[in-house]
């Protein structure tokens, strides 16, 4: 979504235009579960916290006159509703216990680089769906579903060397973008981004 297109979108939004609510809905949900789910280390409070913090947005409408307003509205509550839900959770796993004694400026820190990554996650999946379909099939095939390439031949009725062709100029577009070292990042963490519903 365009800043145009969203800031076209505020007067809508703030009438309470369920389309207009959807649209902010559809930009901003898979990379907001990705963060709450970098955090939780839990997709299922993950998406129940991201889903919650989308109602509290609904509520206050009419309040915000910027898509940036938004945005960061969406993650400064799911940021509080994670780390609430750390604080009352007997924890276990390394991250969280970091999350839950670290004093409040390092804990902040490490939130903010949790958000840094979750906006580079959510450039390369976009990225990605730009990508021509076929080629953007055959990446998700490779890299997401982890199959080989005489396989994924045989799915998509092709040659192996047309999909060897297809992954190499997928690569070289995202690499006009984007630097190896990013997107080996969201090799390792971006699945999830992907798997995510809408």
């Amino acid at each position: 979504m365009s800043i145009d297109l969203s800031e076209d979108l505020i007067p809508a939004f703030q009438q309470g235009e369920p389309s207009a609510f959807n649209a902010f809905f559809v930009e901003h949900y898979k990379p907001l579960c990705f963060f709450a789910t970098q955090l939780l280390a839990n997709t299922g409070e993950a998406e129940d916290i991201v889903k919650d913090a989308f109602v509290k947005l609904w509520h206050k409408k009419a309040d915000f006159d910027h898509p940036k307003s938004i945005k960061s509205f969406l993650y400064t509550t799911t940021r509080n509703a994670c780390l609430n839900y750390l604080r009352h959770l007997k924890v276990h796993d390394h991250f969280q216990a970091e999350m839950q004694y670290l004093d409040e400026n390092k804990r902040d820190e490490l939130v903010l680089q949790q958000m840094i990554r979750t906006e580079l996650m959510a450039s390369i999946y976009k990225a990605i769906e730009a990508l021509p379909e076929k080629r953007q099939q055959v990446f998700k095939m490779v890299y997401m579903e982890g199959l080989k390439l005489d396989e994924i031949a045989e799915k998509l009725g092709i040659s192996v060397f047309t999909v060897k062709e297809h992954k190499a100029k997928a690569l070289a577009q995202l690499r006009l973008q984007f630097t190896d070292t990013q997107l080996a990042l969201f090799f390792i963490f971006g699945a999830s981004l992907l798997g995510l519903k809408k």
